[in-house]
């Protein structure tokens, strides 16, 4: 595995000599407090792009990590539940009443319908210029479509990161169904590091993603709790992988009762730490 970590130091480095960098803003479940979340940024270059924003997102990334929240000027948002949206209508805000600038956004059509009406809408639909939508608040980027079957891959290339979204199982009304499911995203940077996001155990697509761009390394939503209940992988799930597919994995989204040797002892390379940089 060619990586290094680099533990987080004053304040959040947004650029860097040009070398892929993820940064983990908060590594826990929806509910944990200390761990702030699953949230990170992407940093290559000159590019920095925040991956969701949750609702301990922007306290984390001012109060622990003592960066201004106007130096974040990129986001892509992976679903939206509260973990992982939270923030985003203070992002609105901020961009409009204090820097005075919209935050890029990359997402599709379908999905900026969807966090507008059902998540967004109802919070900044309305100011003293009037009624407000989407497009007064964020500038989109849209990613491109690039495969349809078995599942959606969209690709986009943001300043000097090559970012693919593929179409995940999270939250399903019908078992194994990505069409009666809430929209959720993993995502692919460089054709090397995978980020699952949110998402239920599927080691057909993890298969498929490894063998078409070649993954070197993948952080993997975990839910070691026990609610097993078709919205996450589990642990015990995740420990049937083959030893090879599970030496790529680091463990993220999960909570204090994981102890972090267990992981390395059933063949992962253990849990993602909060406030560090893993750089490929």
């Amino acid at each position: 595995m060619n990586m290094k970590t680099k533990k987080w130091e004053k304040q959040i480095e947004l650029t860097n000599s040009g070398e892929l960098s993820l940064f983990f803003v908060g590594t826990g479940t929806a509910f944990t407090k200390s761990d702030y979340q699953t949230n990170l940024l992407v940093i290559k270059g000159n590019t920095h792009i925040l991956i969701d924003c949750g609702t301990l997102c922007s306290y984390a990334i001012v109060n622990e990590y003592k960066t201004p929240l106007k130096s974040i000027k990129n986001l892509l948002i992976t679903h939206p539940h509260a973990d992982h949206i939270g923030s985003l209508e203070e992002f609105a805000l901020s961009g409009m009443y204090i820097t005075k600038a919209k935050p890029a956004i990359i997402i599709s059509d379908e999905f900026k319908k969807k966090l507008w009406n059902e998540s967004l809408k109802g919070g900044i639909q309305y100011s003293e210029n009037g009624k407000m939508h989407f497009e007064d608040y964020f500038d989109q980027v849209k990613p491109k479509l690039i495969q349809k079957k078995p599942f959606a891959i969209y690709e986009c290339n943001f300043g000097d990161v090559n970012i693919k979204l593929f179409r995940t199982r999270h939250v399903t009304s019908k078992p194994n169904s990505l069409r009666h499911s809430q929209i959720s995203y993993g995502l692919i940077f460089d054709d090397r590091v995978l980020f699952t996001g949110d998402t239920q155990f599927n080691q057909a697509q993890l298969e498929f993603l490894i063998n078409k761009y070649n993954i070197e390394t993948i952080f993997h939503d975990c839910d070691i709790q026990g609610w097993s209940g078709g919205v996450h992988a589990t642990y015990d799930q995740l420990c049937t992988l083959p030893l090879e597919l599970k030496k790529k994995i680091f463990l993220c989204h999960y909570s204090k009762t994981l102890q972090i040797d267990e992981p390395l002892s059933d063949g992962f390379a253990g849990l993602t730490k909060q406030g560090y940089y893993y750089i490929f």
